[in-house]
């Protein structure tokens, strides 16, 4: 092989008999990692398409970046009979063990869900141009006073069906790993300089299709070498700049879960931000992580907002600790249209409830969207992916459902013009989480300049 090659590999799926499949399905994880001679990484890597033919075989196709030795590494991570039992658990309405317990200004506690029943019997607290469905089961005495001092999260336990029922038994039937043949010896070229150095300068639009970019490379939009992200897709806008020029004059606004809040502290330490937490008082022993803040840094203009999205977010707090995407967006003044950024993101949250109620939600913030883009032109937003995770707890399950609902966010934003989109799902399978919900403070720097290689 030499750089530039495409390397093609097949998977042949067999069922618990070892009888060959002859039907598609199942979910695969695959990247290719740069590793010395005793199959250590050595601070790069790419990720894997993987095509599902529908007769039981899977290509593996990766383009050849870097000289050297390289290791393919992948794995079964669920058949397509596990997948079948994930949509159907999902498909319950909402996660199974999981109560969102709420607080009426009487101080009586009440069960709150997306996919409560029988619906007739229960408060209705929806919102439809929010995308919001939520259900709350009525008072004592059956009244539904439609306010709630609080909202917290309650587990009937903190174990998670994966990994300990039939269908998610490890390395038997879930993370099953293949190694058969899979180092690569690649002698150098000069492809991959003269190939980056083509590349369109980086625009918001060039983010968001995963076939933006051409030289037959697949759809793969970037790979690590040196610890250092590089993108398949266009060329860097940040160009040496630190991400303080980058950003001078500018208000951004981080819109999501934990991971968006990453983000936020990301910048507050590279910018040396004042920050400024809303004051918001959780309930004994319980921290409002997803408080609103703002960061100053007067020296470059710059102006950071972080907001949190809203229920079902797994996080305790009163009625504001959990604002709607929606309303922020709204929020958003006009009057400084072109230094205005946004990024949004959600997806976490919403893994263990039926995809309907995420649809539905993506819906309503597209529908703001492109509302915000038509009262403020010249805005830039952008939808950050999700995160790929390898670990397992009760909330966070399988990275299968993230996969899914990556999917949806994606195909939803597609045909929204001017919307870009950061693609952390390939950044996080060369170097996923495989031990926490959240990627390693030094990985989410480079996802963060990822997103400036846009902006700058």
């Amino acid at each position: 092989y030499t750089v530039g090659d495409i390397l093609v590999a097949t998977i042949e799926a067999k069922d618990g008999l070892g009888q060959r499949k002859t039907y598609g399905g199942d979910y695969f994880f695959a990247r290719l990692m740069k590793t010395n001679d005793a199959g250590e990484i050595l601070k790069g890597g790419v990720a894997c398409d993987v095509v599902d033919q529908g007769d039981g075989t899977y290509t593996v196709s990766v383009p050849l970046l870097w000289s050297g030795r390289s290791t393919l590494f992948a794995d079964l991570v669920h058949p397509s009979e596990a997948i079948v039992y994930l949509v159907r658990e999902s498909a319950s309405g909402f996660g199974t063990g999981v109560h969102f317990v709420s607080t009426y200004p009487s101080g009586e506690e009440v069960h709150c869900n997306v996919g409560l029943q029988p619906r007739s019997s229960l408060c209705d607290e929806s919102v439809p141009e929010k995308g919001v469905t939520w259900l709350c089961f009525p008072t004592s005495n059956g009244t539904c006073p439609g306010v709630f001092n609080y909202t917290e999260t309650k587990y009937d336990d903190e174990i998670s069906f994966v990994g300990i029922t039939p269908l998610f038994e490890k390395e038997k039937n879930w993370k099953v790993p293949i190694t058969k043949e899979n180092i690569v010896h690649v002698t150098d070229s000069a492809f991959r300089n003269t190939f980056l150095e083509s590349l369109p300068v980086c625009e918001t639009r060039s983010g968001l299709s995963e076939y933006s970019f051409e030289n037959k490379l697949g759809k793969h939009s970037g790979f690590y070498l040196d610890n250092k992200w590089h993108s398949l897709q266009c060329k860097s806008r940040l160009n040496g700049l630190n991400p303080a020029e980058c950003l001078t004059n500018k208000l951004l606004y981080l819109i999501g879960d934990s991971t968006m809040r990453q983000w936020y502290f990301s910048l507050k330490s590279t910018l040396n931000l004042q920050d400024h937490p809303e004051a918001l008082q959780g309930r004994p022993g319980q921290d409002i992580w997803q408080v609103s803040r703002v960061g100053y840094q007067p020296e470059y203009n710059i102006t950071i907002f972080y907001r949190a999205h809203g229920l079902p977010l797994h996080n305790p707090g009163p009625f504001g600790a959990h604002p709607f995407i929606v309303d922020t967006l709204k929020n958003i003044q006009s009057q400084n249209s072109s230094k205005t950024l946004v990024v949004i993101n959600l997806a976490l949250h919403f893994l263990l409830v039926d995809p309907i109620y995420y649809m539905q939600r993506v819906d309503a913030v597209k529908r703001s969207v492109i509302q915000l883009q038509q009262r403020s032109p010249g805005i830039r937003i952008f939808i950050r992916g999700c995160i790929r995770h390898r670990n397992t707890i009760k909330v966070v399950p399988t990275e299968w459902y993230s996969y899914r609902l990556c999917k949806i966010l994606r195909k939803t934003f597609e045909v929204v013009p001017d919307v870009g989109f950061i693609d952390v799902w390939s950044m996080t399978t060369v170097f996923p989480n495989e031990h926490d919900i959240h990627p390693e403070y030094h990985l989410v720097t480079g996802h963060v300049n990822n997103f400036l290689s846009y902006v700058c």
